[in-house]
């Protein structure tokens, strides 16, 4: 463990060093962030120009789910997208080959080795934006509601980088999926509104089937006070789950990978 903590260390000072000789470009995304996040609220204000609620939601609890929403995009453009989005690359370029060859877990080089240093600023935006919501509604949580938000938030992330590694590591078959990021993008998309705003199969399948409302609503609700308990157990249950079938099925691709040599 701490073997794999030290190179993480190493290639994020790499990629930091490398990435803020052009400082102009980490401040214009900062400013870019910025500019995304109060279109996004001014956008969702107007939905409330007529009514204080929308499906048992105001719009101050609106902006806990947005601002966890932002915090999570930023998640994905940090981690995942600067490295499992390569992946496609990797295989076709046989680039995997020297991956494969070090004597360190594949799965962990292909997942994390790389940072999104430009969008370091997102999820500290989002979350921001949900202490100025609490803030707005003169409303504090409780040790215990910030912990099941927090652990809710941490299941979150397993469920969102398990997914996407699973649909990146279809490429060892179809070789090039230039839009997988854009179906990766669209399913965390669904989450910058509470799944209560969607009616009948629709809500049922963005909570059960594809696993949405575990993203955003869920952690949001929890801050608020209106989540129990065994929603932790079962969010827990479910990013285990997905992360060990991602890593079953990284395994079981790695058997048809033809590298570059051969």
């Amino acid at each position: 463990m701490r073997n794999y903590l030290r190179l993480l260390k190493i290639f994020y000072r790499n990629t930091l060093i490398t990435e803020l000789e052009y400082r102009s470009n980490f401040w214009s995304n900062v400013g870019l962030s910025i500019f995304w996040l109060t279109s996004a609220l001014l956008g969702a204000r107007v939905f409330f120009f007529h009514t204080d609620k929308i499906a048992g939601w105001s719009y101050n609890e609106l902006l806990i789910v947005m601002g966890l929403f932002f915090a999570m995009n930023g998640y994905r453009q940090m981690i995942l997208q600067p490295n499992l989005s390569r992946l496609s690359e990797y295989i076709r370029l046989g680039t995997l080959d020297y991956i494969l060859t070090k004597p360190v877990n594949s799965q962990f080089l292909v997942s994390l080795r790389n940072i999104g240093i430009y969008n370091c600023s997102d999820p500290l935006l989002g979350l921001g934006l949900v202490v100025f919501a609490l803030w707005q509604m003169k409303y504090m949580p409780n040790i215990s509601q910030i912990l099941l938000s927090a652990l809710l938030l941490l299941a979150a992330m397993v469920i969102l980088y398990s997914l996407n590694l699973i649909m990146q590591t279809m490429n060892f078959w179809l070789i090039s999926l230039d839009q997988i990021d854009m179906l990766a993008w669209s399913f965390l998309e669904a989450g910058r509104f509470p799944v209560t705003f969607y009616n009948g199969w629709l809500r049922v399948m963005l909570t059960v089937v594809v696993p949405v409302a575990f993203l955003t609503t869920f952690p949001a609700q929890a801050l608020l006070g209106r989540l129990d308990w065994w929603v932790l157990f079962s969010a827990i249950c479910l990013a285990l789950l997905s992360f060990v079938s991602a890593t079953v099925f990284w395994i079981y691709a790695l058997r048809f990978y033809s590298s570059a040599s051969s």
